[in-house]
């Protein structure tokens, strides 16, 4: 006998819901979560949703289930027919004006972790007022009256609704490489190259068991541009190592440039996470290119081809953005953490915001989406590397005329809630002792308590609303700056 659907509380996050398989992530709550959505869009000119999913455990099933929920409530699904990266979904939300996606991924949590992601029909994530919206239907509904006597998802591995007009498979994979190669102009690049840059360039690709396997290299093989790959299968157990695109979980990567580096200055590697949405780079001499990097030769190379505007970056965001953008008198908004936040500036009404990015890896181009886009921008990386005749290190020094001027830092700490209370307290009240105090600049409380420096430098520490955790970041032109406001605030942390 089928239970009905129990009604526990289901809180969003960032963009959806999270949590962990088998314990609060359950096909009960992505039903009811998907019946939500469906009672949310009763209004929507468009009664279409697509749905996709990544490479984790059941994600299939539960994007399965998403869907029979949808079309149970009266909706028009789409239903990706492989699993597909969270930009794919958005790009097909926006081309096909769904009314809006569902997306199952945890993104780069560890493989115990499932999630659902809503997209809007800008092809973004969904603003934090509509997923509260949304949220607040989860909660107030009586599911088990509304589902009594009905069929309801049971684990089959796919659907047939052959018969129903309400629904169909589709595949989103052809519609974006053809997107993604027409904006990047790859095939004009290509055409146009140096013959013996051509020659040596090598990409190394690493979709870290994700959602990402087979895009790439679908394009790289389309222009004969050599490539290999790594953690190039499907196993959602992501043996090894979590799926972000972060300097430590890329150790097989960077190994494996800095065997190719070695002979081939034009060797490079690209990383994305188990969405897809991130990105990461690794040198040709092995050396992990963080998003600050990735964000700042992109954002210098759209200005030098024309781009105006503005750009938007989130609080924890290297300084190297405000130097590109006061060089070329381009306006900058620093948002709170969350591409949402970045969203929300690109999609607004009559502003001319044409990039964004955060410090977690997800940089969106307003042009192709206002959506984090990992393979797109791997792709716009190789397109400069091949029409300038630079690899990424000869891309940065042009930038700032001399090595990357930046040390940045993240640390994260675990706080039990009373310690965190009282750090928040003597923060907001002016008595935590903040380093240097006297050479402040600045401080920011949008997100965190960002403190900034008459040098340059500045702090960030922003403790978590929802788990016993503290951030600490820090950024000036010396590692030992750097590490000394970290540890500056680590000690006295600890005398809480």
């Amino acid at each position: 006998m089928i239970s009905a659907l129990q009604p526990i509380s289901i809180n969003f996050g960032t963009d959806g819901f999270r949590g962990i398989i088998g314990d609060n992530f359950t096909f009960d709550a992505v039903s009811r979560i998907s019946s939500s959505l469906a009672e949310y869009l009763k209004d929507s000119p468009s009664k279409t949703v697509a749905v996709g999913y990544d490479t984790r455990f059941l994600s299939k099933e539960f994007a399965a289930a998403a869907a029979e929920a949808l079309v149970s409530s009266g909706i028009k699904v789409v239903l990706s027919d492989n699993f597909c990266p969270s930009p794919v979904l958005s790009y097909f939300v926006k081309d096909k004006k769904c009314a809006a996606g569902v997306m199952i991924t945890a993104s780069h949590n560890p493989y115990m972790f499932n999630g659902l992601k809503f997209k809007s029909p800008f092809g973004s994530s969904m603003l934090e007022s509509e997923v509260k919206k949304i949220e607040k239907i989860v909660n107030a509904s009586d599911f088990s009256k509304k589902n009594k006597g009905k069929s309801r998802y049971i684990g089959r591995t796919g659907l047939d609704y052959s018969d129903n007009n309400n629904f169909r498979y589709a595949d989103f994979k052809k519609d974006y490489i053809r997107r993604i190669i027409d904006l990047t102009e790859l095939d004009k690049a290509v055409s146009g190259a140096d013959k013996d840059l051509l020659k040596s360039l090598e990409v190394v690709i690493d979709p870290m068991f994700g959602a990402g396997i087979g895009y790439l290299s679908s394009v790289l093989k389309r222009f004969s541009i050599k490539y290999s790959s790594i953690n190039n299968v499907v196993n959602p157990a992501f043996p090894g190592l979590n799926p972000e695109p972060i300097d430590s979980n890329l150790h097989k990567l960077k190994s494996s440039l800095k065997k190719k580096g070695i002979k081939n200055k034009f060797a490079v590697g690209f990383a994305t996470d188990g969405d897809a949405d991130r990105i990461g780079a690794v040198d040709c001499e092995g050396n992990f290119i963080d998003s600050h990097k990735i964000f700042s030769i992109i954002l210098d190379y759209l200005i030098k081809e024309g781009r105006s505007g503005s750009v938007v970056k989130t609080v924890s965001v290297s300084k190297s953005i405000d130097d590109i953008c006061k060089k070329h008198n381009i306006g900058l908004y620093e948002v709170p953490i969350g591409f949402k936040n970045i969203a929300a500036l690109m999609t607004k009404d009559g502003n001319d915001v044409f990039m964004g990015g955060e410090e977690s890896g997800g940089i969106g181009i307003a042009s192709h989406l206002p959506e984090r886009d990992g393979i797109f921008n791997a792709l716009l990386l190789l397109k400069i590397i091949i029409k300038s005749g630079k690899n990424l290190n000869e891309l940065l020094n042009g930038i700032f005329k001399e090595p990357y001027p930046y040390s940045y830092a993240r640390e994260d700490l675990h706080l039990d809630e009373g310690r965190k209370l009282r750090l928040i307290e003597k923060l907001k009240s002016g008595s935590f002792d903040i380093p240097f105090k006297n050479n402040l600049a600045y401080s920011n409380f949008i997100d965190g308590f960002k403190f900034g420096y008459k040098d340059g430098s500045w702090l960030l520490i922003r403790p978590s609303g929802t788990e016993p955790l503290l951030r600490i970041y820090a950024e000036s032109k010396a590692k030992n700056k750097t590490d000394g406001l970290i540890n500056k605030v680590k000690t006295e942390i600890d005398a809480l």
